[in-house]
């Protein structure tokens, strides 16, 4: 019998996840992403995970091995100072010791480059992308290969790199055009954990934001960056309160635009309708998707977008740009609703449609959470990330 066969019939796979961050990470999509997917996999595999520290304020699975030897990037008198020698050095010694049978890294620089010295031990390397790692849109300076030596360094961990993963298929082509081969590159979706959505309520969120019972919620959660265009929605909001008073817009998240957009809130005169909540913990985040109407995410690039399925599997309607990739995730008119991008015009026919509607409205939500447990179960995507691990290691 061969190791690697022995390795899948015994189960005991072992993983690798690389991190040049705190683990677990609180704050981002991709940060939630990694965590969850630790967390399903290791009800099947080994998982070890390198990092430069341990969050002890949330708990790990027990067997989930954490190992905080990466060194913390720097600031220094030339901007972001990576000890990259070091690091690889450290991460290179620790396979040594370790020897993991897949290392496995969620974004390809920074976790995908320091993932390189596996691929002098013969181990495979997966990378996923996320977004800003291989998307470019000049138009709201997003993308880290806008930077040139940034994009040949994606390009060379891409080379190197065994399989390349991608959250949606609109990547595919990103994923082409920073070096990826097409035979390496698959697609597995985002998902979550529908278990714990399920613990949660609402909170005193109503009280706290002082939102009366009957008003009518629309919630945008999220950093508040160009890219996802949130005063399109301010602006989109300002006809909607014309046909429903008792609406109201909250905006959850921190971000370089909200100085802009609250200055366009008071020139519109709609302070007293628009609640900027700044940021907003994992329990409020669950409280502000049970107490929202309908979510609205107006952007102009993603890679997924995993708000949407946190608020699919809230069972409420969303309302997002007819852009890739939400056209892959919400079935317009079942789902949600797509429209044109920098329409706040069709953004307010679509928000108040669903107002008037509240029969509509529900019915929509219940479709949506049903289409997440099909299709977004994080269960189900630790499956899918597991079958080509184990494709890799059948391949050695």
């Amino acid at each position: 019998m061969s190791l690697n066969y022995q390795v899948m019939q015994d189960k005991k796979l072992k993983v690798c996840f690389v991190s040049l961050s705190q683990f677990p990470a609180t704050g981002g999509g991709v940060q939630t992403l990694t965590f969850e997917l630790v967390k399903a996999l290791s009800k099947k595999i080994t998982i070890q995970v390198v990092c430069t520290t341990i969050n002890s304020q949330i708990d790990i699975p027990n067997n989930v091995e954490v190992y905080p030897i990466l060194k913390v990037p720097k600031i220094g008198v030339g901007g972001y100072i990576i000890p990259a020698p070091l690091n690889l050095i450290l991460f290179l010694n620790f396979l040594k010791r370790e020897r993991p049978h897949v290392v496995h890294a969620h974004l390809i620089f920074p976790n995908g480059f320091f993932s390189l010295p596996a691929k002098l031990l013969g181990i495979p390397i997966i990378c996923t992308s996320h977004g800003i790692d291989i998307q470019i849109n000049q138009d709201v300076s997003y993308g880290l290969r806008q930077n040139k030596f940034l994009a040949k360094i994606i390009g060379i961990v891409l080379n190197f790199s065994s399989i390349h993963t991608v959250v949606s298929k609109c990547m595919i082509k990103d994923a082409i055009e920073a070096g990826s081969h097409p035979s390496k590159i698959k697609v597995i979706y985002n998902g979550i954990d529908l278990r714990k959505i399920s613990s949660f309520g609402e909170g005193n969120i109503s009280r706290q934001y002082k939102i009366a019972k009957d008003n009518f919620v629309i919630l945008f959660f999220g950093r508040l960056h160009p890219k996802k265009c949130p005063d399109d929605l301010i602006k989109a909001f300002s006809k909607v309160v014309q046909n429903i008073p008792n609406s109201q817009l909250i905006f959850a998240g921190t971000g370089e635009e909200e100085i802009k957009l609250r200055n366009l809130t008071s020139d519109l005169n709609l302070n007293e309708k628009i609640i900027f909540t700044g940021f907003v913990s994992e329990d409020r985040k669950w409280d502000l998707f049970r107490r929202c109407d309908v979510f609205v995410l107006p952007s102009a690039v993603e890679a997924f977008g995993i708000t949407v399925i946190e608020a699919m599997a809230c069972e409420k309607t969303v309302i997002a740009t007819n852009l890739e990739p939400f056209p892959e995730i919400i079935k317009e008119g079942e789902t949600g609703f797509l429209v044109p991008l920098h329409s706040p015009e069709d953004l307010a026919d679509a928000i108040t449609e669903l107002a008037l509607d509240e029969g509509k409205r529900k019915e929509m939500g219940k479709m949506a959470r049903k289409d997440v447990e099909e299709r977004f179960d994080i269960n189900k995507i630790a499956d899918d990330y597991l079958r080509i691990y184990e494709e890799l290691l059948s391949s050695r």
